[in-house]
């Protein structure tokens, strides 16, 4: 899969736990997605952080460039 399609897939497997009560429609989808943003984030950290440095580089470099994706949305 590539980094923009995971990024988008990790985004979409959290929007729906990131659940924010607002008054305004809008403004809640809208900080549904923020959340399920910073979720990705904070996932992909954690995978970055798991993975062994003696691992093949391009897992890492994977990884980084989802975040990079994610921080685009």
């Amino acid at each position: 899969m590539e980094p923009k399609e995971k990024a988008k897939d990790l985004i979409e497997k959290f929007e729906p736990l990131a659940d924010y009560n607002e008054c305004d429609v809008f403004t809640q989808r809208e900080n549904m997605l923020k959340n399920a943003i910073q979720c990705a984030l904070i996932a992909v950290d954690e995978i970055i952080d798991a993975i062994d440095k003696s691992l093949i580089n391009s897992d890492i470099e994977y990884w980084q460039e989802v975040k990079n994706e994610i921080n685009k949305l």
